[in-house]
């Protein structure tokens, strides 16, 4: 038997977080090189079916954070592939499923 979800908790859709870092090769890209790699790796996201959301975490141990959703375990591997291919980065890959989905009420 299939343990009930709390309350407020979100469904069972796994979420994939990459932590990347540059590369070497990453620290000396110019902006518009930088964002053709996004944009490249955005369109392999968008065809494994997935969203994403990119943040940059300057100062942290790593320079950006990208969130995926919307993908397969298979399709997340493919993905950190394609980071590391280009040599800009370097991704460490984590998942997870949300436990709970809370709203902030203002009074």
């Amino acid at each position: 038997m299939a343990a009930k979800r709390p309350k407020g908790a979100a469904k069972d859709e796994v979420t994939y977080f990459y932590l990347m870092k540059h590369t070497e090769k990453g620290t000396v890209q110019n902006a518009a090189q930088k964002k053709k790699g996004v944009n490249a790796v955005t369109k392999v996201v968008r065809q494994e079916g997935g969203q994403c959301h990119l943040y940059s975490t300057r100062g942290a141990p790593f320079d950006y954070v990208s969130v995926i959703t919307g993908i397969t375990t298979a399709a997340a591997v493919r993905i950190v592939a394609e980071i590391e291919m280009r040599g800009a980065a370097k991704a460490t890959l984590i998942s997870g499923v949300e436990i709970f989905e809370g709203k902030i009420s203002t009074p």
